[in-house]
């Protein structure tokens, strides 16, 4: 029977966001799927500490002696589902700490690529102020890094509680359906970045503009772009680098050209080869020897994905 794993991140055990969640695993189990709610309070995980054991060591995970770690309770409750629905409260106009953490220890599994393709559906709920829209699209850029399958997200005010409860069982039916499908014919992963990155152009959050925005230091301008920063400042020093970097620059030159005239899937097939190019040139300068002492994993934006593309 296929798994789904429903996880709380508010601290109240019994307040708004647990009553959506609560509506959502009801529509879920409607679907004939096993549901374990997981409450974060009620486990021990800490941030992220930066060894990079998990990029030298893939196979093994993450080290650290907590609920997140290689043999924690919840690192192998996330392995074992089917789906992933977190629920959520909105602090400080975003999602809780609780949820950041446990969104940020699976970490471990970018680099053995297990995320990609699990269906994933979010719900923020919010009072006061609000902000539940930004809460959304927060966790579905976490959702997009990982490779995930973004089912969908609600965000709710309180104001409009009772009228979403209804919504909270819908999205936990689609979420429910997603899951079978993975339990019955396996993962369905995207094929590559692009294949992503089109799939979450409708989604709360699409990489394409923040993409360009970072490769562009702000500017949405090629020449004031970190690539091209790093070749005239002579800010990479190895050679296997400044080959990539002279790549990641030609690349996002395209990308802008395509973006300007509003060409948005030949802008995305050239921001993943550029995103490509750049993630492997600041590993080799940056990162493979002095920082993280490993070469870049296998399972991470490989480079093989362009040169098959180029063979094709």
């Amino acid at each position: 029977m296929a798994k789904l794993l429903a996880i709380l991140g508010s601290g109240r055990r019994h307040g708004f966001t647990a009553r959506l969640l609560e509506a959502a695993i009801e529509g879920a189990r409607e679907m004939q799927v096993e549901v374990e709610m997981v409450h974060l309070v009620s486990y021990r995980f800490s941030p992220c500490n930066s060894c990079f054991a998990c990029i030298r060591r893939p196979e093994e995970a993450c080290v650290l002696e907590d609920d997140m770690g290689a043999r924690g309770e919840l690192f192998h409750s996330i392995k074992e589902a089917n789906g992933l629905l977190v629920a959520d409260a909105v602090h400080m106009w975003g999602p809780t700490a609780y949820a950041h953490t446990f969104m940020e220890r699976l970490y471990p599994m970018i680099w053995t690529g297990e995320m990609k393709g699990l269906p994933f559906a979010t719900i923020s709920c919010a009072s006061n102020q609000g902000m539940q829209i930004l809460a959304t699209r927060e966790m579905c850029k976490w959702a997009l890094g990982l490779g995930m399958r973004y089912i969908g997200g609600l965000p709710v005010h309180t104001a409009h509680l009772e009228q979403a409860l209804p919504e909270a069982k819908v999205l936990g039916r689609r979420l429910a359906q997603a899951a079978k499908i993975d339990e019955a014919e396996g993962r369905q992963e995207f094929a590559n970045d692009e294949e992503c990155y089109l799939y979450y152009m409708d989604k709360p959050w699409n990489a394409l503009e923040p993409y360009i925005e970072n490769l562009s230091n702000g500017t949405f301008k090629w020449e004031m772009s970190l690539p091209e920063f790093g070749l005239r400042q002579a800010t990479f020093e190895r050679p296997e680098a400044i080959e990539l970097l002279e790549e990641t620059s030609a690349e996002f030159r395209e990308t802008l050209r395509y973006y300007k005239l509003n060409d948005f899937r030949k802008a995305i097939k050239h921001l993943v080869r550029a995103g490509i190019c750049w993630t492997s040139a600041t590993w080799k300068e940056f990162l493979e020897r002095d920082v993280v002492g490993a070469a870049q994993p296998k399972a991470y934006r490989p480079l093989s994905q362009i040169e098959e593309e180029d063979e094709s």
